[in-house]
């Protein structure tokens, strides 16, 4: 990686060190079920499915005894971290503080990481079976006929959500920015009879046909199935679960072995895996 660090040294019109754009912290982690505290190389969880109730026929019949469907699904923990060192010569020559501007630049990583793996998750292959050696694709697909979103497909893919008896509670809609803004012109998702008048006024879909929308531009980085382009995910919160062996991690040292430079170390330890297919419905165009 080429040294970039000349580019923040000081400079008469430089006072600050300016964040450039870019995804800040993480988007979804609030969306799914998080497993905190995780210890091992996988995490399991145990699911627990329906079953119908007899009729008694008679007075005093045998009591039945039903077994409800059970399940379980596997998810793999990955360790990610990075660093970035500042030379005390660096730092003499900046009038600003760059510390400050690479911690919150470490912690906006993390964010953007922790999207990646969810989004990873909740379209890619998932393993159940009481060791995790099964493995399940996502037949729960959506292929739009456009590079954007329409109202027809909105519709259909929440009718996929209610015919499965999905909760209608935490029900959330990952786009990519196209999609969303094409949204904008539909008058039933721009009407004030139907959303939000205060989202709208910054140019926004907040919550609409029974979803909170959130744009991503991480969708588009997604592995697609069958060389087609992801447009992306709706899906309830118990859908995909997460879990994290700890806090994500943000700490500066010196280093005394690198001429007491400063290191901003982070690191994360995380995993995702979708629990359920007829809760996830993963969106791809032509």
């Amino acid at each position: 990686m080429a040294d970039t660090q000349n580019a923040i040294y000081a400079q008469a019109y430089g006072q600050n060190i300016m964040q450039l754009a870019q995804q800040k912290y993480s988007k979804l982690a609030s969306t799914v079920y998080m497993k905190p505290n995780v210890r091992g190389k996988t995490f399991f969880q145990d699911q627990i499915g329906q079953w119908n109730m007899e009729v008694k026929g008679s007075r005093n019949t045998q009591t039945p005894n039903n077994d409800p469907v059970l399940g379980r699904r596997m998810g793999i923990m990955v360790d990610y971290h990075d660093a970035r060192l500042l030379d005390r010569g660096d730092e003499l020559k900046a009038i600003s503080d760059p510390r400050s501007a690479y911690t919150i630049a470490a912690a906006q990583s993390l964010g953007r990481k922790m999207d990646d793996v969810i989004i990873a998750a909740a379209i890619g292959t998932a393993y159940s079976g009481e060791t995790g050696s099964t493995s399940v694709t996502n037949g729960n697909l959506k292929l739009v006929t456009a590079s954007v979103l329409t109202l027809a497909e909105v519709i259909a893919i929440k009718q996929a959500l209610d015919e499965q008896d999905v909760e209608m509670d935490d029900r959330y809609f990952v786009t990519s920015p196209a999609s969303l803004d094409s949204l904008l012109n539909v008058s039933q998702a721009t009407s004030t009879d139907y959303a939000a008048v205060k989202a709208l006024v910054r140019g926004e879909i907040d919550s609409w046909m029974g979803f909170k929308w959130i744009m991503s531009t991480r969708i588009a980085a997604a592995t697609a199935v069958n060389g087609s382009t992801c447009q992306g995910i709706a899906y309830q919160k118990y859908g995909i679960c997460a879990a994290m062996a700890a806090e994500p991690m943000v700490r500066t040292d010196e280093r005394a072995d690198l001429s007491y430079s400063w290191q901003v170390y982070y690191e994360l330890n995380i995993g995702a895996v979708r629990l359920e297919e007829d809760r996830v419905v993963s969106i791809y165009g032509a």
